[in-house]
């Protein structure tokens, strides 16, 4: 008799995590019975009789929720848990394939393209003068089904007039076809996606005819395996979904896959940078490129590989995330280190006093501090004085007065004489004395410590073959030029991902001009896999016509970008006083609680602390669990709602997130601006990253988001605004 396997879709895990506790024990329970005894009398497993596919099955969870799965033998293929009816509907239309180009096995859910089509159809006249084109008339049966898409779906892609239908329906494609048909709507030519998108997903050698019929085989294929999991056995699927939601696997989409994993013998042939908005997999893409480059079998990998990011909470899940992607084997031959790490094992020795480190804050204070004392007021206020320090001396390494008079200061909005210019550099003499004396130093000025000292030169066992770097806008100048010196210039060198639009610290950069040239190597991904498009469409209001760059002196924008997850609207709402803010938040929780949503998957965001003990406090006082997620701490395991800084959200994600407090008072926040009489440019600046900081809060939503106020609302909601 064959192995019993188990085979699951993301889609189950998802519906999976979407259950309460109770009804999750049921499942687990469920599957230990589907191992044992199939045909248990527990599990009702029988075919619905209006099923398009004779393999298709429901199974009893209990009463009100059954399992959809496929039967091929001893196969089991988990689809998801359901509602009762729900189940047996998504199960009628439900039918499995294995494509013929890519010999990947494929789940196509009909009835649901074909209810999509209709209701985006419904009112659109198809016939006469005022029929809208089809939006793949110009393309033929011929040339969509050679690019991969299965010729089932063909009639209802057919009935395709809008843009919203388009995306409507890919929520119920496979990966390959939703690619293609995408690609075609953005005006590739078909040829042009057979190279970039189809071909890569072909087999070594063309299938048989017989091939194109083994799903056991199929099993074994990469096209299957970016959308399946294989399990042996249900305690290991049982391990598997025990895990948080979004730790729990890594799939990668085709377009990713070609990004992380080289053709043998094609390495990049120097620095990669891969671009694209929030949830389109750029950490996945990082991960894989870690896996890809630490397979002795590839051959791509070198030597030492360091796998990096901004905060040490980021560089941790990162960590979590690669030992769930490989194992620990994997996660003991990469460093996983934020950049901090990474700057004070370089410049720190051994046996040297270790000095305290100061963030922004800390350092502020301390110009403020230093300015004070002054015999006479001088013209530069502390912000500017920290920015000069930072952006200039500290970003291009300047270590003498000459260096200081020489350097070009782009970036900076104050115009400065020579005679500013001796001022300042007198100040930031005096300033690093005293940090020198108090054995502190600042972040910033450690990591240009390092950059001096690796420049200079290292020892090989000191350097890297390979540089993985994620959430890369919010890495300053001195971290480039430290990566930089510790990567030497070779193959697959420095693989670096970010998004300028999430960029929420003040470090512009041009990666060409810090000797990392990315040119012909540059990758942007636009599909959301994450967020609701109605989430999308709020999260990018916030943005207005902000001008943000590419991290290599060119601009970047989110054309294209697109979510294929469809959901309820965001909730825009202001409230009179914080008194009512904080009773509608409470009510708002309860209101997701009710609808199923756990309370660990809910997170409340707020710009400042205070706002967030209010918060804490209001929801803690009406009887709901809630905990304080701070900085450099991983969230505390348990039923609770997550509140939190919008700093704290960077690389977090909740099926429901309330973003609190964004009033004109607020947001911006009145601290963290420039005066624009004193720098126009540095107050854009930090006006941009304040928006970029909300877009970050907004975009952690999956399913559901409110954005609130008291008072009146922040300017950057002027768009949406409405009051209560």
């Amino acid at each position: 008799m064959s192995e019993r396997k188990f085979v699951r879709t993301d889609t189950f895990d998802k519906a999976y995590h979407k259950l309460d506790g109770t009804v999750q024990k049921l499942v687990i329970a469920f599957l230990h019975t589907l191992q044992l005894n199939p045909n248990a009398n527990s599990l009702n497993l029988k075919q619905p009789q209006a099923a398009r596919d004779r393999r298709v099955r429901t199974a009893r969870v209990n009463d009100n929720f059954r399992a959809v799965l496929l039967r091929d033998g001893e196969t089991f293929y988990l689809v998801t848990v359901l509602e009762h009816d729900k189940a047996y509907k998504l199960a009628e239309g439900l039918t499995m394939d294995i494509n013929k180009v890519t010999g990947g096995i494929e789940l196509l859910d009909l009835s649901g393209l074909e209810e999509s089509t209709r209701n985006s159809a419904s009112g659109a006249p198809l016939v006469g003068p005022d029929a809208m084109p089809g939006l793949f008339d110009g393309v033929s049966d011929a040339d969509l089904v050679r690019l991969g898409v299965n010729e089932v779906l063909i009639p209802a892609l057919r009935e395709l007039r809008t843009e919203d239908a388009l995306l409507g329906v890919c929520e119920f494609l496979p990966k390959l076809a939703r690619d293609v048909l995408l690609s075609l709507y953005d005006g590739k030519c078909p040829e042009e996606i057979w190279q970039k998108v189809t071909a890569p997903e072909q087999p070594d050698t063309p299938l048989t005819d017989a091939e194109r019929g083994d799903y056991e085989a199929a099993l074994t294929r990469p096209a299957t395996l970016e959308t399946f999991v294989v399990s042996s056995d249900a305690q290991e699927l049982e391990r598997n979904l025990l895990r948080p939601f979004s730790e729990w696997r890594i799939f990668l989409h085709p377009e990713q896959r070609k990004l992380a994993y080289r053709p043998k013998n094609k390495p990049y042939n120097g620095p990669v940078r891969v671009t694209g908005g929030p949830g389109t997999g750029k950490t996945v893409v990082a991960l894989h490129r870690v896996a890809a480059l630490a397979d002795p079998q590839r051959g791509e990998g070198r030597g030492r590989i360091l796998l990096t990011t901004f905060t040490t909470t980021l560089a941790d899940q990162l960590e979590r995330l690669l030992k769930d992607l490989g194992g620990q084997e994997l996660a003991s031959a990469v460093t996983v280190r934020n950049i901090d790490k990474v700057a004070t094992s370089v410049a720190r020795h051994p046996s040297a006093t270790v000095p305290a480190m100061l963030g922004d804050l800390e350092l502020l204070k301390r110009w403020r501090d230093l300015l004070t004392e002054q015999a006479e007021p001088g013209r530069f206020d502390s912000r500017f004085l920290l920015g000069e320090w930072t952006q200039v001396v500290l970003a291009q390494g300047l270590q003498t007065r000459d260096d200081y008079f020489a350097a070009r200061r782009r970036g900076r909005g104050l115009r400065i004489n020579r005679a500013d210019r001796a001022e300042i550099w007198a100040l930031i003499e005096e300033y690093e004395r005293r940090l020198e004396q108090d054995q502190a130093v600042g972040f910033k000025q450690l990591a240009a410590t390092a950059a001096r000292i690796a420049e200079a030169g290292l020892e090989p066992r000191q350097q890297y073959a390979h540089i993985v770097v994620d959430e890369a806008q919010d890495l300053h100048a001195a971290h480039w030029r430290l990566l930089r010196a510790l990567a030497p210039e070779g193959p697959n060198d420095l693989f670096v991902c970010g998004d300028t639009h999430q960029r929420i610290y003040d470090n512009r950069v041009t990666l060409g001009s810090l000797g990392i040239d990315i040119r012909g190597r540059s990758h942007k991904l636009s599909l959301n896999y994450r967020t609701t498009r109605q989430i999308l469409a709020a999260a990018g209001d916030l943005l207005d016509r902000e001008q943000f760059d590419d991290l290599d002196g060119g601009a970047d924008d989110l054309a294209g970008y697109r979510s294929v997850l469809s959901g309820r609207e965001a909730e825009l709402t202001g409230y009179p006083s914080v008194r009512a803010e904080m009773s509608a938040l409470v009510n708002r929780v309860a209101g997701w609680k009710e609808a199923g949503i756990l309370p660990q998957d809910i997170a409340v965001v707020a710009r400042t602390g205070a706002l967030c003990d209010a918060a804490l406090d209001a929801l803690q006082s009406s009887g709901t669990g809630a905990i304080r997620v701070d900085a450099g701490k991983a969230p505390r395991v348990g039923d609770y709602v997550h509140v939190m800084t919008m700093h704290r959200t960077k690389g977090l994600e909740y099926r429901a997130v309330a973003v609190i407090g964004v009033s004109d008072q607020c947001v911006p926040q009145p601290a963290a601006l420039t005066d624009a009489a004193a720098d126009p440019l540095q107050h854009a600046q930090d006006l941009r990253a304040e928006r970029s900081l909300l877009f970050v809060a907004a975009t952690r939503a999956r399913e559901a988001l409110a954005i609130t106020w008291h008072g009146r609302p922040s300017p950057f909601l002027v768009h949406r605004a409405r009051a209560q």
